[in-house]
C-alpha cells in the first residue's frame, strides 16, 4: 500500500510540476504579445501625430488661401513646416521616414508641391 501512495504522490508532483511550467510558458508568452502590441500601439500613435499634423498644416494652408483668395482658382506653392523638415518628411510622403540603401543627402530634392484648394474639395466632397 505504501508503493501506491508513493507512486501517486509522485505522478501529482510531477503534474503539478508540469502545470507550473506551462504557466509560467503562458505568462512569458503574454507578457511578449503584450510589449509587441504596446510597440505598434505607440509606433501607430506617433504615426497618427505626424499624419495629424500634416491635416492640420493643410487644413490651416487651405483657410490661408481661401480667405486671401479673390475668386482666382490658381494654385500656390506649399511651404513645409519645421515639424515637417524635423522628421524628414515631405507634404506629399508622409510616411517615407526611412529610405533603406539610399544616403538621404544623396537624393535629389523633390520639387515643391502646389496646393489646388478647388482640388482639395473635390477629394473631401
Amino acid at each position: 500500500m505504501d508503493k501506491n501512495i508513493g507512486e501517486q504522490l509522485n505522478k501529482a508532483y510531477e503534474a503539478f510540476r508540469q502545470a507550473c511550467m506551462d504557466r509560467d510558458s503562458a505568462v512569458k508568452e503574454l507578457q511578449q504579445k503584450t510589449e509587441n502590441y504596446e510597440q505598434r500601439i505607440r509606433e501607430q500613435q506617433e504615426q497618427l501625430s505626424l499624419q495629424q499634423t500634416i491635416i492640420d498644416k493643410l487644413k490651416s494652408q487651405l483657410l490661408l488661401v481661401n480667405s486671401t483668395q479673390d475668386n482666382n482658382y490658381g494654385c500656390v506653392p506649399l511651404l513645409e513646416d519645421s515639424e515637417t523638415r524635423k522628421n524628414n518628411l515631405t507634404l506629399d510622403q508622409p510616411q517615407d521616414k526611412v529610405i533603406s540603401g539610399i544616403a538621404r543627402e544623396k537624393l535629389p530634392k523633390p520639387e515643391t508641391p502646389h496646393f489646388c484648394p478647388q482640388l482639395l474639395l473635390l477629394i473631401l466632397s
